[in-house]
């Protein structure tokens, strides 16, 4: 991307996050966050694949630095356990809950959202298609290297059961208990255990 393009992204995030402040998510149209910042409605989309996508670039703007400790995810394969490393992983996400669940609200009742929110594949889940850096490509590249490494199953898809593991994630951080302890990270090691170990009982898998 050339230097003017990524000044013209900058301006398109730091205008998304001015309307969210202002209008909250469901108000926050393209044609108002083009206004602000001073661009064609157009320009967003040359630089961003969907509004969903902007939206998303716009919360981990605002999220330095659990960005960039995510971004360290796919370097953790084959060290500890799968279990422990995703455990790490949502923990470190569910601190964004106050920026990630007003959009996730969105994404699930906006119809313009609720569209675009379609769970990817690993044929679609590029930075191009899928239309957000950071922890979601993060948590995909982790799992597509212990894929590679035999830790977890040949035939799972990567970016679906990244996508499945953040729609799980957002379900604990909206639970009554989170919502009066913002920081508690209480049943993340649990889904996660049931995540990587299936509910089935061994009995039952071995009678199938």
């Amino acid at each position: 991307m050339t230097a003017r393009g990524q000044q013209t992204t900058a301006r398109l995030i730091g205008a998304t996050r001015q309307v969210i402040r202002e209008a909250g998510y469901t108000h926050d149209t393209t044609r108002r966050i083009a206004d602000a910042a001073g661009v064609t409605e157009g320009t967003i989309y040359r630089h961003f694949p969907s509004k969903r996508a902007l939206l998303l670039a716009a919360v981990m703007h605002d999220n330095p630095d659990v960005v960039a400790e995510m971004s360290t995810l796919p370097d953790r394969a084959g060290q500890a356990t799968p279990a422990e490393n995703l455990t790490w992983a949502l923990q470190r996400l569910a601190s964004m809950r106050e920026d990630i669940l007003p959009l996730e609200l969105a994404l699930l009742t906006e119809p313009e959202l609720a569209e675009e929110q379609q769970p990817p594949t690993s044929d679609t889940a590029t930075p191009e298609a899928g239309g957000a850096d950071g922890p979601p490509d993060a948590l995909t590249e982790y799992l597509a290297a212990e894929q590679t490494l035999g830790r977890i199953r040949p035939d799972i898809d990567p970016a679906q059961a990244s996508y499945l593991l953040l729609v799980l994630l957002f379900g604990l951080t909206a639970a009554p208990q989170a919502r009066h302890h913002p920081g508690a990270t209480a049943g993340i090691d649990v889904a996660v255990t049931l995540v990587i170990d299936g509910l089935a009982s061994p009995t039952s898998a071995q009678n199938t």
